[in-house]
């Protein structure tokens, strides 16, 4: 980045903060959303007040809605790109990977990513969550008491699951996970000029891995998605300027919607010590249960962008092609017309409609079940051989109003 992009980035970067500080003030829920709070909750409460469609005073269209978002998300006519092509920002490494990708490239390429990532094929990953899980948790039995549980367990399990899946070799693991640590931020939807240098830094870095790796994998393929999509390239369905984002994206993102899964899901059962007790006294046959209301209750993704493909109206508004609508997936989840009683954490909910935690249509997350396999592998596991785990200090959020997790969960063993 050059000086003067550096200071106009800067600059632009100020007025939009003033900007947004200036409609908060004014009470609208959604800028405030847009501050990362720590909690969310009560914001997305004054959001459904507002009815299941609104157009927040910066402009773009809201929803907290199941019903509605349930529907948008479905609906071809919203895009993730504007209907003139819109590129993503320039730290963004994402344009020729499906998470910014309309139809029809995105249905091209989600076809090829499909055979490894079908949920039959993931089972056979059950083995191996199980396996890091308890390594692990031996790791953890012969350190010290207190640890932080996100950089000790949380973190680990799924990068080191989707680096087997992935094809990445052992000599790159450290290498994957520094750089997909730093890379993390992408997802926060706020960063300073600072952090989206150290992302270009960090994106480069894991593109030259990545073009090494698939070197690798074109003289020795194995049993992984490289590997698998290796033909697509030689016969010109998939480019390799598409294939090395489409490397990056799949770790990132199945990634971070893990770690968070089963950090969020382990202090809510530590916040709710009834609930602990019952899944400790059967773990295997809860876990489901247990991930399934953390979806629902704190859910990892708290929010999904869509554009307005084509001028239309929705629930009374009319809305402009190439508007922006953002839908809370978070607000969706507890929507008080689905769910009786919405802000209490219930393992043994009755099953109700889907929750939006993966989205839904097109855009639905292709890593859902193993993110679902791991979670509930990870937390039987921790029930089992640390029922005794509790909390020990305040956590440490993202500033992310996109992504819902900690940094820091600080807990210990008794």
């Amino acid at each position: 980045m050059t000086e003067i992009a550096d200071r106009q980035t800067r600059a632009h970067a100020a007025v939009w903060q003033d900007y947004l500080w200036s409609v908060g003030e004014r009470g609208d829920p959604y800028a405030l959303l847009l501050r990362a709070p720590a909690d969310p909750y009560p914001l997305y409460e004054r959001i459904h007040a507002r009815g299941p469609l609104h157009q927040s005073g910066l402009g773009t269209w809201v929803t907290g809605s199941h019903r509605l978002a349930n529907k948008v998300l479905r609906d071809k006519r919203f895009g993730v790109r504007r209907t003139d092509g819109e590129k993503a920002p320039e730290f963004m490494p994402f344009d020729n990977s499906m998470l910014g990708l309309d139809p029809p490239h995105h249905t091209r390429l989600r076809k090829l990513t499909v055979p490894t990532l079908n949920p039959r094929k993931l089972v056979r990953w059950k083995p191996r969550a199980a396996e890091v899980s308890n390594e692990l948790i031996d790791r953890i039995m012969r350190g010290r008491n207190e640890f932080n549980f996100m950089s000790s367990f949380a973190q680990q399990l799924p990068l080191q699951v989707i680096g087997d899946l992935v094809g990445i070799p052992d000599r790159y693991r450290r290498l994957f996970f520094q750089l997909s640590r730093r890379m993390a931020y992408l997802l926060d939807g706020v960063a300073t000029v600072e952090v989206a240098q150290d992302v270009q830094r960090a994106i480069a870095e894991m593109t030259a891995m990545f073009v090494d790796i698939i070197e690798m994998r074109k003289a020795d393929p194995q049993d992984d998605l490289i590997s698998d999509l290796l033909p697509a390239v030689e016969d010109g369905r998939l480019s390799m300027d598409e294939m090395v984002p489409l490397c990056m994206f799949l770790p990132l993102a199945g990634t971070e919607t893990t770690v968070n899964l089963i950090g969020n899901a382990l202090r809510a059962l530590l916040d709710h010590p009834e609930q602990w007790e019952m899944f400790k006294a059967d773990p295997v046959s809860l876990a489901p249960a247990v991930v399934q209301e953390t979806l629902r209750h704190d859910t990892p993704v708290q929010q999904y962008r869509r554009i307005v493909h084509e001028d239309l109206e929705l629930e009374g508004h009319l809305l402009a092609a190439d508007s922006e609508l953002a839908i809370c997936a978070g607000a969706a989840n507890r929507d008080p017309e689905i769910y009786p009683d919405p802000g209490r954490f219930d393992i043994t909910r009755e099953s109700g409609p889907e929750t939006l935690s993966f989205s839904m249509g097109i855009h639905f997350c292709l890593g859902a079940a193993l993110a679902r396999l791991e979670a509930e592998i990870a937390l039987a596991a921790l029930a089992e051989r640390l029922p005794g785990l509790r909390q020990v200090g305040p956590v440490r959020r993202r500033d992310s109003f996109i992504i819902r997790g900690m940094l820091q969960f600080p807990v210990a063993m008794k």
